[in-house]
């Protein structure tokens, strides 16, 4: 995964500074909307639909992979047995672990990928997996593996979420205006992964194929205004 050294200079700087009020979390992952934290019915609807989602239930382990700053890790404290969240960006796991905290609660600081190779030695096996807003910092190949290492460690049944995924088909619904298609040519042109934090447009047509390859069933649903109109929720299960 060489191309997570992109990744790993992007999160460095990205409002990268002390947190001093809740708000201040929010725009450390870029949960805003015109500059400001979303609203908080907005929020409350995205974890609610988590939860229903994933069906979490009071005797259940999830794993939060790429989790941030906890800012949503924290919010499902009460609804399940433990909380196992991992994410590589130092900062991030540091504002997790100081202002998201709960004794049900597990920050670790390292890749999904050794995460999730670690829990087989660890002798947990859960069910529930979450990701939000981060499969765009993947390839497919990576996603291969991240599957792979789930249905090996779950060792049964599982379902996996992984919320706010660029949609290819819907990318022009975002590049809007003309300065924006230019910016996305320009970054498609000079190779540049992280396209300005947004990351990998993903077709819904390349993950079928990959959870197809891996006997695995998938779901895949638009979101919608207010919370996107170029973004899909992925359900991956078995």
């Amino acid at each position: 995964m060489e191309h997570f050294i992109g990744w790993e200079n992007f999160w460095k700087e990205w409002r990268n500074k002390d947190i001093e009020t809740e708000n201040d979390l929010y725009f450390q992952v870029g949960k805003t909307v015109h500059n400001k934290p979303i609203e908080k019915e907005i929020f409350d609807r995205i974890n609610e639909g988590i939860v229903h989602t994933l069906d979490l239930s009071e005797e259940d382990i999830l794993v939060e992979l790429c989790c941030g700053n906890g800012l949503c890790t924290y919010e499902f404290r009460d609804k399940v047995k433990q909380i196992m969240a991992v994410d590589f960006a130092p900062h991030l796991i540091e504002a997790a672990v100081k202002f998201k905290s709960a004794t049900n609660i597990s920050y670790t600081l390292g890749s999904v990928t050794e995460f999730l190779a670690s829990l087989e030695s660890k002798g947990v096996h859960p069910a529930k997996y979450l990701m939000n807003d981060s499969l765009a910092y993947f390839k497919p190949e990576d996603l291969k593996e991240i599957l792979t290492l789930i249905s090996g460690v779950a060792r049964g049944a599982f379902k996996f979420l992984i919320r706010g995924v660029p949609n290819d088909l819907l990318k022009w619904n975002f590049y809007n205006t003309d300065e924006r298609k230019q910016r996305y040519h320009e970054y498609v042109a000079k190779g540049d992964i992280t396209n300005d934090g947004l990351g990998r447009w993903w077709s819904p047509a390349e993950i079928e194929q990959i959870c197809h390859t891996l006997g695995l069933d998938v779901v895949i649903r638009n979101q919608e205004p207010p919370v996107s109109n170029y973004r899909m929720d992925i359900l991956i299960s078995k």
